[in-house]
């Protein structure tokens, strides 16, 4: 049917085609033009974009609750746990990386929403950000039994200031669309985790 439907739409270019003497070798070029075509069909009566994927790889090592990343990048990054819990102390817990990851990737994606809406840029983003989980997620027993409690963070919340000459208003529609285009915001967000920074205009 998907083949069908393809058939059916070249015909009907080579139908205007004829009809059309003055379609010029541009538009030509354009109408059949691989990349601008571009989609995998699903039915007849939908389509989509081919996937772009874009893939993350990584080493680690770790002993006790201390651990080392090395990205392919070449960065290494270090997570630990409090004494209190069995760790060393040397390094962050593994959830406030998370948190770090969180707030970077909106800050990238601010920056890059900003930039497609044509609002005034952002100079920088002054990020004041809580969270919380269950511990009994984690802790409770018999420890090969599912808890009866979710173990992920349950609610993040705060304030990111934002130092732009964007309005409120405009600060309000990046907020939208960073939430649905940050890779980890969105994913966070998935998780069933409530996801409440309110963005607003920083006074300078």
């Amino acid at each position: 049917m998907a083949q069908g439907f393809a058939n059916m739409f070249t015909s009907k270019v080579l139908l205007d085609m004829t009809t059309r003497p003055r379609m010029n070798n541009y538009t030509f070029a354009t109408v059949f033009r691989p990349r601008a075509i571009g989609f995998l069909f699903r039915s007849s009566s939908s389509f989509v974009q081919r996937p772009r994927w874009k893939r993350y790889n990584l080493t680690a090592e770790g002993a006790g609750c201390k651990t080392v990343t090395l990205t392919d990048d070449g960065y290494s990054i270090e997570s630990d746990t409090p004494k209190s819990t069995g760790g060393s102390g040397t390094a962050p817990q593994p959830v406030q990386l998370l948190l770090a990851a969180l707030v970077g990737c909106e800050q990238a994606t601010a920056k890059f929403v900003a930039m497609k809406m044509r609002v005034p840029p952002i100079r920088r983003i002054q990020f004041e950000l809580h969270a919380e989980r269950d511990e009994w997620g984690s802790l409770a027993g018999p420890i090969d039994q599912h808890p009866l409690q979710p173990s992920r963070l349950q609610r993040i919340w705060g304030t990111a200031h934002v130092y732009s000459d964007a309005n409120a208003s405009q600060i309000r529609a990046i907020s939208e669309a960073v939430k649905k285009r940050c890779p980890v915001a969105s994913m966070v967000i998935e998780s069933g985790c409530e996801l409440d920074v309110r963005w607003v205009k920083a006074d300078e």
